[in-house]
This record gives C-alpha cells, sequence and structure tokens, in this order.
C-alpha cells in the first residue's frame, strides 16, 4: 500500500472517530487533494455534515449515539457519489488509524501527496505536447502555455510550503539522462543553417545572440557552429575550406571527414536566420520534452519532501525558460509570458512546510466540486 493512500485512510478514520478533529483540516484541505475518488467522496460527506451544523461535531466523547449517526449519514452521503462504498469499507478506515489526535499530521501527508501528483499531471501534458506531431509555431506556443501552467502550479505550491531545518542540505537525485528524439527534419534544418551561415557569415553577429551550440541535436553539427562562430570573432575569412582548417585544429576530424563537411557547408542562397529559427524551435522543444521528464522523475521520487521537490522543479525549469528567452528575442510577439517566469526558487513562503495552524475556534468551511 502507497504511504498517500494510508495517510488518506488514516486521516479519514480520525474524522470519523472524532467529528471535533475535522476543524484542524478543513480550512486548508479540499476535496480534489484525495487520491481516491471514495475517499474524496466521504471527505466531501464530512465537511456537508459538518457545515450543516451536525450534532457530532460538537460532542466531546467519541462512540456516542451522534458518533455513530455522524458515520452512518456520512457513509450514505458519500455512497450517492461513489456507489462503490459499501458501510464495511467506512468502518475499516476506522480501524487504520493509529491515533486520531494527528488528523492534522496526517492531513499534512494527503495534501503533500496532492502536490506530487500535481506537478506530475502537468510534467505529462508539457511532455506531450513537446512531443505531439505537429509543426510550425502554434506547437512552440501550446509547448510555452503548458510551461507556463506548470510554472503557476509550482508558485502556487509554494505558497503551501518551506523549508524545514536541515531541508537544504538534501540534494535531489539528477535524473537520468533522456535520449534525445531527433524528430524528422531537425538534421536537415542544421545543415541547412550551416550551409547559409557559411555563404553568409556576416549574419552570424546577430545569429549568435539567440543560437547556441547546444542548440544542436548533432555533435559534430555544434562543432561546426562552433567553427564559425570562431572565424567570425577573429575576423578571418570563412568559406568552406576554412571551415575544415578550423575543425581540423579544434580535433573535429575525429569524429567526421572533410568531404562530409564541404558537403555540409557548401553555399547556398538561404537566410541564416530563418534557419537558424527553426534550430532554436527544435531546440526549444527538445528542451521542454526533456525538462517534463526530469520533472516527472522527480515527483515519482517519493524520498524528496514537498520543499525539496518543489525546489528541483524550479531549478529543472531553468534551462527551459533560458530557451525561452532566447526564443523571445527572434519571436517578440510571441511567448510573452517568459520574461514573467520565474527560473530560480521564490522566496520562502508562509507555511513551514505544513499548513498554518488553525486559531482556537476556527470555522468550518464547507468545500464542494
Amino acid at each position: 500500500m502507497e504511504a498517500n493512500v494510508l495517510a488518506e485512510q488514516a486521516l479519514l478514520g480520525a474524522l470519523l472517530l472524532r467529528p471535533r478533529t475535522l476543524a484542524a483540516v478543513a480550512p486548508w484541505l479540499e476535496p480534489e487533494h484525495f487520491y481516491l475518488p471514495h475517499h474524496t467522496a466521504l471527505f466531501t460527506a464530512l465537511c456537508h455534515l459538518a457545515a450543516t451544523g451536525h450534532p457530532a461535531v460538537a460532542e466531546a466523547r467519541p462512540g456516542s449515539e451522534q458518533g455513530l449517526a455522524w458515520v452512518t449519514e456520512a457513509t450514505a452521503l458519500a455512497a450517492g457519489q461513489a456507489p462503490g462504498l459499501a458501510p464495511s469499507d467506512v468502518h475499516a478506515l476506522v480501524n487504520v488509524c493509529p491515533e486520531p489526535g494527528h488528523a492534522a499530521a496526517y492531513g499534512r501527508m494527503v495534501l503533500a501527496g496532492h502536490a506530487r501528483r500535481t506537478l506530475a499531471e502537468h510534467a505529462a501534458r508539457l511532455a506531450q505536447t513537446a512531443r505531439r506531431h505537429q509543426d510550425g509555431e502554434p506547437r512552440v506556443e501550446a509547448v510555452c502555455r503548458q510551461a507556463d501552467g506548470l510554472t503557476r502550479a509550482l508558485d502556487a505550491l509554494a505558497q503551501q510550503w518551506r523549508p524545514y531545518p536541515g531541508s537544504h542540505t538534501r540534494i535531489a537525485p539528477v535524473p537520468p539522462p533522456a535520449v534525445q528524439s531527433r524528430e524528422e527534419g531537425r538534421l536537415e534544418d542544421e545543415r541547412a543553417f550551416l550551409s547559409a551561415a557559411t555563404t553568409q557569415p556576416a549574419a552570424l553577429k546577430e545569429v549568435r545572440a539567440y543560437l547556441h551550440a547546444e542548440d544542436f541535436a548533432e555533435p559534430v553539427h555544434a562543432g561546426l557552429f562552433g567553427c564559425l562562430a570562431a572565424l567570425v570573432h577573429r575576423g578571418e575569412a570563412i568559406d568552406p575550406v576554412t571551415v575544415v582548417w578550423e575543425a581540423q585544429h579544434r580535433g573535429l576530424l575525429t569524429h567526421t571527414t572533410p568531404e562530409a563537411i564541404l558537403t555540409t557547408c557548401a553555399p547556398s542562397g538561404a537566410d541564416p536566420a530563418y534557419w537558424a529559427s527553426r534550430v532554436l524551435r527544435h531546440s526549444l522543444l527538445e528542451t521542454a520534452a526533456t525538462t517534463a521528464d526530469c520533472i516527472g522523475h522527480l515527483a515519482a521520487d517519493p524520498t524528496l519532501t514537498p520543499h525539496q521537490l518543489i525546489t528541483a522543479t524550479h531549478r529543472a525549469l531553468g534551462d527551459l525558460t533560458a530557451v525561452r528567452l532566447r526564443w523571445h528575442r527572434t519571436h517578440p510577439g510571441q511567448d510573452r509570458a517568459v520574461p514573467a517566469g520565474r527560473s530560480t526558487p521564490p522566496p520562502a513562503p508562509r507555511p513551514r512546510d505544513r499548513p498554518p495552524p488553525t486559531a482556537a475556534a476556527p470555522r468550518i468551511a464547507v468545500r464542494t466540486r
């Protein structure tokens, strides 16, 4: 049994045993924070009973007649939303709870599980959008919207969790490197750019402001881009032969041949800026997919606390944010939300790795779907 499911069972058992403990979690715990549907239905029913003034909420003695009515009525209400919920299932929850007085602690565990699932779901949608078979700028815009949604969800979670003493000493594990998916046409676009840049090297001065060597999927192409950038920086003559000469000094010929470089850098009349934009687009989509895989891996790691997960996710988004900023330079009319994004963790929020404590007599609020 997963720990988050056990926490949900323990919490519901505590609320069934001691209805008054609902006041400790109701102000900050929502029905959608539960993982299992019948747990969601039961928590909704308990909140509804409390909000309508069920006498068991004010009852100080557990196991009284009012307490039995509390369990029976909650079961009947929940069964309307979760038909598979049986009275025996509800009574089994009571046996799972070791200490009803720990309801707030169980609630924090439920909230932590919801935070993990939220990031995993956003990461899965981002990866799916980035790998969708669709060409052109609409695909990039869809990826950016998904990334913005993930960032907003992350910032909302950061307002609920803050570090506890010693949490900064833990370094989140680095996910295994993802296999780069060279989508169809990516290498052809890189070759087209190198050919155009060799023919029109003056355009490289502008292109270098937003295109980096790591944007290339093929390492040899990244090396040739470095050769062109170096020749431009030194003000030397640029043509296919001088590129081969520079590649030789950079050790690039151990991975390719002069003939292959001459073919790749053959003269063309294409626009280098256009093909540079194509290369950057491929890089953005690949970075988004890799970032999503990384966040999904982090969310699946049960050893990370919510704060550590949020911090690691912020760092993982940094690479994608950097590529989006460079994309924004070439497409100023698109992705305007990038400058407002955040690639570093926000200031420490109010709660301290746990929801805020309730007042002496908090008011239970009804939360319905």
